[in-house]
Parts: C-alpha cells; sequence; structure tokens
C-alpha cells in the first residue's frame, strides 16, 4: 500500500509549494502511469498530468485528511480522464470486432498485428511489455482502470474502491474479468514459449 506523510501534505495544505514539489516527487510516475493506460497517447498523458497536479493544487484546502490524499490525487486523476475522454469524445474499437469505420463512413477490417508468426520477437522483453500494454490499453475502461489502479499502482482494493467510489466486491469483480479476458487475449505468448 501506498503511504505519504501525512505532515508533508498537512504543510502543502498551508501553502508550503516545496512540500507539494516533494508530493508531486513522491507521486507523479504512478499517477502519469494510471493516466498513460488511459489515453491513447504520452503527449496527452503529459498534459493531463499538469491538468492534474493543477488542480491538486488549487484544490488542496479541501482535502479532509492528511490520510486521504493519495487517494484524493488518483481520484483528481480519474475525472480529469474522464473529462478529456468527454471533450475528445474518443472512439474505440473492440479487438474482438472485424470491422471499423473510416472516414467516409465505409467499414474496413481491423489491423491488428499477429506476433504469433514471429517467435523471435515475442522473445524480446520490450515487446511483450508492450503486448501486454496493448492488451491493457483494449480491455473496458472500467477494467483498465482496476487493472492498472491493482496491478502497476500497487493499490489496495479498499483504495481502488474508493477511487473509483464503489463496494470493493465491484473491484473483485472487475479484476476477475479483466484477468480473464487478459488471459484469452494474451494465451498466445504462452503457447509460443
Amino acid at each position: 500500500m501506498f503511504e505519504l506523510d501525512n505532515q508533508l501534505v498537512e504543510r502543502a495544505r498551508a501553502g508550503d509549494v516545496d512540500a507539494f514539489g516533494e508530493l508531486y516527487q513522491h507521486t507523479h510516475r504512478r499517477i502519469y502511469q494510471y493516466i498513460r493506460q488511459m489515453v491513447p497517447t504520452a503527449e496527452d498523458a503529459e498534459d493531463l498530468m499538469q491538468e492534474v497536479y493543477l488542480r491538486a493544487w488549487s484544490g488542496l484546502k479541501q482535502l479532509q485528511a492528511n490520510e486521504a490524499f493519495w487517494v484524493w490525487l488518483h481520484r483528481i486523476a480519474r475525472n480529469a480522464v474522464l473529462d478529456w475522454r468527454k471533450r475528445k469524445q474518443l472512439s474505440t474499437v473492440s479487438l474482438e470486432s472485424t470491422f471499423t469505420d473510416d472516414e467516409d463512413g465505409e467499414t474496413e477490417p481491423v489491423e491488428v498485428a499477429d506476433w504469433s508468426e514471429n517467435p523471435e520477437r515475442l522473445a524480446l522483453s520490450e515487446a511483450m511489455q508492450e503486448a501486454v500494454r496493448q492488451a491493457v490499453r483494449s480491455l473496458p475502461e472500467n477494467h483498465r482502470e482496476v487493472v492498472t489502479m491493482y496491478y502497476l499502482e500497487d493499490m489496495g482494493i479498499s483504495e481502488v474502491a474508493q477511487v473509483l467510489g464503489v463496494p470493493k466486491n465491484t473491484v473483485l469483480s472487475r479484476l476477475a474479468r479483466a484477468r480473464e479476458t487478459l488471459r484469452r487475449k494474451l494465451r498466445y505468448l504462452v503457447d509460443a514459449k
């Protein structure tokens, strides 16, 4: 579980810019990781990072309890992603679908790289990591969120539930479904070994 120094949070809440800078240093990698899993490009993630920390700084005095800083910051990040999506109104394509609409409104086959024909590339750690990242990005948003928070950010089930505002059992259910989907989508990695 991720913990921060409550006195550092208190100093930041009192307007100490240096304390907020330290909080940023302790949290920015994990917040970036979450955002990067939720948006398509690194540029978008970097823009949203700035927005998250600006929102956090301007709303810090409204934080009810120092202990809740991490969950509160993560909720800001989640809301920033949701707001960004509304602004962009991104269309998503399921990897299980076989066709997508192009700019002219016509359907065309979805092209997905077939890694199974090139086992040498599968052996490369970087390629395997990218395949996992892509599989995670292809999950429905509510599954991608819990996977990112739980596995990549090492948040506990209770923390994830707090950030999302859902019961713990909902988080557990989403995790189970996400793991099953990832198992199906990444089976070829295991079979290729």
